[in-house]
């Protein structure tokens, strides 16, 4: 019962303070969450909507990327513990939310974002239908970002690519992501790129017009590290595209 008051308490404190006026404390107060979170899933339930509230308030705090990026981790052990059905309908406004860092400048940013959607996917089965309407929408970004120019992006961007492949089509697709162990981040855009001329060429349509206008299909800005990422996947699927023709 001490205990149980006890954490109800730190509870509180990190809820206030995730509010306080220097950007330090806000971080700190987001990491304290994740780490209550971590420790006491049950007090979590009991105090999901202050918990998500404070959170996702930090991931709208425009003038410290560290708070958003705390933010994010921390939102990602509490989607661990509660999964979809246990965060309602916070579970879209948290992966609306998330998708919108992947491009961001700061590298603290994009690596905390696909940390959470890496939690996301993995939770997401109780939301099927919505999560594989948002991949149709971030895959591209998932895809480039496997060459990100921060190799800790890079790798956490991998195992979200990964954990997304069950809600992507077509199939050959999600089985060349899912059996891709071995290959280097390059070979397996490659790999993709062959299963898209293969199968989706209409898919490559839109990769192509991304390209030309260097936003993405929700208006946002790609990042410029990856404007030459897509470059080089679409010279290699011309490649492939004259390949399939010769073949025929």
């Amino acid at each position: 019962m001490m205990e149980k008051k006890f954490l109800e308490s730190v509870l509180g404190v990190l809820v206030e303070r995730s509010q306080h006026g220097i950007s330090a404390v806000r971080q700190m107060a987001a990491r304290g969450l994740g780490n209550a979170v971590r420790r006491a899933p049950e007090e979590v339930r009991r105090h999901k909507e202050a918990i998500l509230e404070a959170l996702q308030r930090g991931l709208r705090d425009t003038t410290c990327p560290e708070v958003a990026a705390e933010s994010m981790l921390a939102l990602a052990e509490v989607v661990r513990k509660l999964k979809a059905e246990g965060l309602g309908s916070a579970f879209k406004d948290v992966a609306r939310s998330t998708k919108m860092f992947f491009e961001a400048e700061p590298e603290v940013l994009r690596s905390s974002a696909f940390s959470l959607y890496a939690a996301l996917a993995s939770s997401a089965s109780g939301k099927r239908s919505f999560f594989a309407r948002e991949v149709a929408e971030t895959w591209v970004s998932l895809l480039l970002h496997l060459r990100d120019p921060d190799p800790e992006v890079s790798n956490v961007c991998r195992t979200a690519l990964y954990l997304c492949a069950p809600f992507l089509g077509p199939e050959r697709v999600q089985e060349t992501i899912i059996t891709s162990i071995g290959l280097s981040a390059a070979e397996l855009q490659y790999e993709v790129c062959h299963c898209l001329v293969r199968d989706a060429p209409a898919v490559l349509e839109r990769l192509r017009s991304i390209a030309r206008s260097r936003h993405l299909e929700n208006g946002q800005a790609l990042h410029s590290a990856t404007i030459a990422v897509l470059g080089d996947i679409l010279e290699k699927a011309r490649g492939l595209s004259g390949s399939c023709r010769q073949q025929e």
